[in-house]
């Protein structure tokens, strides 16, 4: 697996485009920090979409999974330090100003599979 550093001026670029390209996708998101441990806050949902706010004192990253309002989930990562592209799975990993780390694993479905997406059932096939 290599890593890939994303410069913080190439955020708002790198999340619309991979936005663009992974819409859909199957997302598991966990968050790991001294204070909370190691914390699963979604599992099984299409991502919506990844932005990042870096303008001003700010600046935070949103992660959007689920396409339906009962099971919609926002996760927010204040005051981003870093982020790492894995490849070639394309994961993502953001490190906060406090340490805390978001994992965010990204596995392609199929078309036909959209409809059982949000039941945790979906097929997982990497790319």
């Amino acid at each position: 697996m290599q890593t890939k550093e994303i410069p913080e001026n190439q955020w708002r670029q790198f999340f619309d485009d991979f936005s663009k390209e992974h819409a859909g996708w199957v997302v598991d998101l966990e968050v790991i920090g001294r204070d909370i441990g190691d914390q699963e806050e979604v599992n099984n949902l299409p991502l919506v979409g990844i932005s990042a706010d870096v303008k001003g004192t700010e600046r935070r990253i949103e992660i959007m999974a689920g396409l339906r309002t009962e099971s919609h989930v926002t996760r927010i990562v204040n005051k981003p330090r870093r982020v790492w592209l894995k490849t070639p799975e394309g994961d993502i990993e953001i490190e906060s100003e406090d340490g805390t780390k978001t994992l965010v694993s990204f596995e392609q479905i199929t078309p036909d599979e959209t409809d059982r997406q949000l039941t945790g059932q979906t097929t997982k096939s990497r790319r």
